[in-house]
């Protein structure tokens, strides 16, 4: 692969795998501030928080929805519409600030219309579940959701109604679908400070205020963002005497920016209308990765000292020094991404008869069409009969009760070719439990191999099918 070829593979293998860092996805925000409440104390600074953070999602580029003294059915309302906007692959941030408690393991978010509880059933009749927006979020399939809850203020229930009203000031912690980051004010049974001493006239709660500053940080992304407030809110809290550990629940297998581009390069200036542009900068990072991921199956030594100059400190730069001093013919046996040779040839001898499956967490390799136990063949449904594309690997593995599947596809013929691809989502008894996925695409260079990666959408999913279909199919 010359140098041109590369540059025109690698712009291809870009366009179609990085378009998402420049800003294309829709981003909107949720923000609901509650300080007015009729039957339980009132807040004085929820209201400010949420105004605070609308202000700077709005600046980088977020639709903003904002809501304050909200009663059940304007939050409802506001919650389903805020789903429709991010369904489809959309990245969503949900942020509440107000009174919020557990009930039954349960998180509930409290209208300011709610009546003074009586017995749980009241709770689960008149609050908002936290679990169903994460579920309406999952059903949408929004590609990231950040969900931020400060709202283990004080316990607006009085102590008398029972263990399971009021016994804890903390949330329960959530099970968050794949895709979600939610991230709570507080730990559990920990109170969330408005402020750090009777002198403390800032207009935000001590969460807030920290949160702020990291959502226009260009380069950081929203893991290590919240990391950063977890530890800051700690350690101000602690310095005054009280316990505020922010509790942070990931389940995402990415990085999202807030503000893509390097760390060090300067924010960019804001529109004539005091709001940034919409369109982030690419995060270099993805060009990075981008460029590997266009030569790491490569035999040609060349194509990685062009992947050493550009980055001669890169991520891959001792994977690619070692590659680029390798013989062709040594290069052929490699697996893309493995630092140590794994040869990727039918196995010489057969494959042991499969075991019975462990418990979760396990990992099964699905045998060849032609080998003995569960086949390849079984998970793969094809539109047409593929003349160069093959799948010659297929594991699936079963963690935090999602399947995550990873195929290897490999290309017998010297010219590239597109392939577009989607799962099918089965249970146990071979019905489907997600609605049809959209086709996705991926082009696999000439005599090279490409992995498709993916987690399912669902805990429901216990079975998929692959499907795959390709321009230079022949009819069967």
């Amino acid at each position: 692969m010359n140098k041109k070829t590369l540059g025109l593979a690698f712009c291809a293998w870009l366009l179609l795998n990085v378009g998402t860092a420049f800003g294309v996805d829709r981003r909107v925000a949720l923000v609901i501030g509650n300080n007015d409440y009729q039957s339980v104390p009132k807040l004085e600074k929820a209201v400010n928080d949420a105004q605070s953070v609308s202000r700077e999602l709005a600046k980088i580029g977020f639709e903003v929805m904002y809501i304050s003294n909200a009663g059940q059915k304007k939050m409802n309302q506001a919650i389903n519409e805020f789903a429709q906007k991010v369904s489809g692959g959309g990245i969503g941030i949900f942020f509440f600030a107000g009174h919020g408690l557990q009930i039954n393991n349960q998180n509930f978010l409290l209208p300011v219309d709610m009546d003074m509880p009586k017995d749980p059933n009241d709770v689960d009749d008149q609050a908002i579940s936290l679990v169903r927006i994460q579920d309406k979020l999952a059903d949408a399939k929004a590609r990231f959701s950040l969900l931020l809850i400060d709202a283990c203020r004080d316990n607006p229930l009085p102590k008398k109604a029972g263990r399971s009203i009021g016994a804890t000031r903390g949330l329960a912690q959530p099970a968050s679908p794949n895709g979600q980051i939610v991230l709570f004010s507080a730990g559990a049974n920990q109170q969330a400070l408005d402020k750090l001493s009777d002198n403390d006239n800032d207009p935000n709660g001590l969460f807030t205020r920290e949160f702020l500053p990291m959502i226009s940080t260009r380069g950081l992304s929203a893991a290590d963002a919240l990391k950063k407030v977890r530890s800051s809110v700690t350690s101000k809290a602690k310095a005054v005497g009280h316990e505020q550990n922010p509790a942070l629940y990931d389940q995402t297998d990415g990085d999202f920016f807030f503000v893509a581009g390097s760390p060090s390069a300067p924010a960019a200036a804001p529109a004539g209308n005091g709001a940034a542009p919409a369109i982030q900068s690419v995060d270099p990072k993805a060009v990075e990765l981008a460029f590997w991921d266009s030569i790491k199956t490569s035999n040609t030594p060349e194509d990685f000292q062009d992947y050493l100059s550009k980055y001669p400190n890169g991520q891959f730069a001792q994977l690619a020094k070692r590659r680029s001093s390798a013989a062709p013919a040594q290069m052929a046996t490699r697996r893309s991404g493995e630092a140590a040779p794994v040869p990727v040839a039918a196995p010489v001898a057969p494959p042991a008869p499969a075991a019975t499956p462990a418990p979760a967490p396990a990992q099964l390799a699905m045998a060849t069409p032609n080998a003995a136990g569960p086949s390849m063949a079984s998970k793969i449904e094809e539109m047409g009969k593929m003349l160069y594309l093959t799948v010659t690997d297929l594991r699936a593995t079963k963690r935090d009760n999602l399947l995550r599947i990873q195929a290897e596809v490999s290309n017998s013929s010297a010219g590239n070719q597109q392939l577009y691809y989607r799962f099918k989502w089965l249970d146990r008894d071979g019905f489907t439990v997600w609605d049809d996925e959209p086709w996705k695409p991926l082009l696999v260079y000439g005599n090279q191999r490409q992995t498709i990666s993916v987690v399912s959408p669902t805990f429901k999913a216990t079975d998929f099918r692959l499907i795959l279909q390709s321009p230079d199919n022949a009819a069967r």
